[in-house]
């Protein structure tokens, strides 16, 4: 394990940067804080530096033959490197009171829905190849100068090592508000009056908990409030965390249709809305969504 306590100076690549490069620069200053970059293909500048990355062969890069693989296939980039080595001791500079198996599970989460895609996109791999889609590597490619440009590449790069801490920051922090809501989920979960309907206290991030906790895939329908509790949000419960496929779809009858029309079909009188495709609905009152929550049920 590397201590971050003798990293004083870091050091890429010059020239045009991509997702790799720019992102494992925003891991190490998180980490780090606001530490220099010296980006330069001089092999006697880098060697006087303290942490080296995307360059030189090193273990921080990824350019050798006998380069690192995940067991999923997907070949280690920088940032990949990077966040193995230091995911873990990032995430408890956001909460230094996390438990261990969840400072690993966000550390999984992480590499798996940002870090492997920057990887994979790094190594030569087609992840657009199903689906055409701005990956987040694109959007960091985009903050190179044009070829008609006159701008600084290494300003242009620091812009877009603050796109990307504000990313990961995000992340982090969205997953530990999920850590942070397992309490309501399993409260809710522990205190419905029917088994196929939860309902929140609050509005919080519920389906990653609910999918751990509802073994026997009961739960159906999940009501919470709105912004301000001013209305109640009906919500369908996925399948699983990697499909829209939901465990049974909100009343039919009502889908797509008018404020006036829903109120009208199952005689309420302060229906919102129902999604078409049928996963939300909602209602000014409680009372209300628990009646579209248990027709659909």
């Amino acid at each position: 394990m590397i201590d971050e306590k003798n990293i004083k100076t870091l050091g890429t690549h010059s020239g045009k940067f991509h997702a790799d490069d720019v992102m494992a620069t925003a891991l190490l200053r998180l980490l780090l804080g606001d530490i220099k970059v010296t980006r330069t293909r001089d092999e006697t500048i880098l060697k006087k530096l303290d942490f080296v990355y995307d360059i030189s062969l090193g273990e921080f890069d990824h350019h050798q033959l006998n380069k690192e693989i995940r067991e999923n296939n997907i070949p280690y980039a920088a940032c990949g490197l990077v966040w193995r080595e230091f995911g873990s001791r990032i995430i408890q500079k956001f909460n230094s009171q996390l438990e261990e198996n969840d400072i690993i599970s966000i550390v999984d989460y992480v590499d798996k829905n940002l870090v492997q895609g920057i990887d994979a996109t790094d190594n030569g791999i087609d992840i657009k190849s199903l689906i055409k889609v701005t990956s987040i590597s694109d959007i960091i490619q985009s903050f190179n100068p044009t070829w008609d440009s006159n701008d600084s590449k290494d300003d242009a790069f620091e812009k877009a090592v603050q796109y990307a801490t504000e990313i990961i920051k995000r992340i982090i922090n969205r997953q530990i508000s999920v850590i942070k809501a397992r309490i309501i989920v399993n409260e809710a979960f522990q205190n419905r009056t029917i088994n196929e309907i939860m309902i929140l206290k609050k509005g919080c991030p519920w389906l990653q908990q609910l999918l751990k906790i509802d073994l026997n895939a009961e739960v159906l329908f999940v009501i919470s409030p709105g912004d301000n509790n001013a209305e109640y949000k009906i919500q369908t419960v996925k399948k699983s965390l990697d499909t829209f496929e939901a465990r049974k779809d909100i009343l039919e009858s009502i889908r797509g249709k008018s404020s006036e029309e829903i109120n009208s079909i199952i005689k309420i009188d302060d229906a919102i809305f129902c999604h078409k495709a049928g996963f939300i609905a909602s209602a000014k009152s409680m009372e209300s969504a628990l009646k579209i929550a248990e027709l659909s049920v």
